[in-house]
């Protein structure tokens, strides 16, 4: 899998898994700005994923991901690459606590790599329903 800095109109390539209202609001979600990091993987000539953390105050981030349709195939590569990601990034960018919300389907993969839950975000989408916050600390 090679791993590309993240680019806003990546957003436009990846063949979503995600169910949004709209491009530009997700678009409005993930845009990076400084102090934050985020990168685009690619497999196949494929967007597989973007994910990144952003930067919510000095030592706390929030990690987000944008899979595309073909992360399944790829599942240890994914999950792999996530770690990476998270591990390399909170030593770079001194963070000792790291959060994301997730949806029912993506409750098994968060417990995976180590996340913990700690509260329900109740009605939170677009659509009222509810999210799962978790955490992981470094």
């Amino acid at each position: 899998m090679i791993s590309k800095e993240f680019r806003l109109d990546h957003i436009d390539l990846v063949n979503l898994k995600l169910t949004y209202p709209s491009i530009n609001e997700l678009k409005a979600e993930v845009y990076p700005f400084d102090g934050d990091e985020a990168l685009t993987y690619i497999k196949d000539d494929r967007i597989i994923f973007c994910c990144g953390l952003k930067l919510l105050r000095r030592g706390v981030a929030h990690c987000w991901v944008v899979p595309s349709v073909y992360v399944n195939k790829y599942p240890k590569s994914f999950y792999k690459e996530i770690k990476n990601l998270l591990e390399s990034y909170t030593k770079k960018m001194n963070i000792h606590r790291v959060q994301t919300s997730v949806t029912d389907e993506f409750v098994k993969w968060i417990e995976a790599i180590g996340f913990e839950r700690e509260s329900t975000l109740k009605q939170i989408t677009f659509d009222k329903k509810d999210e799962y916050l978790y955490t992981k600390f470094y």
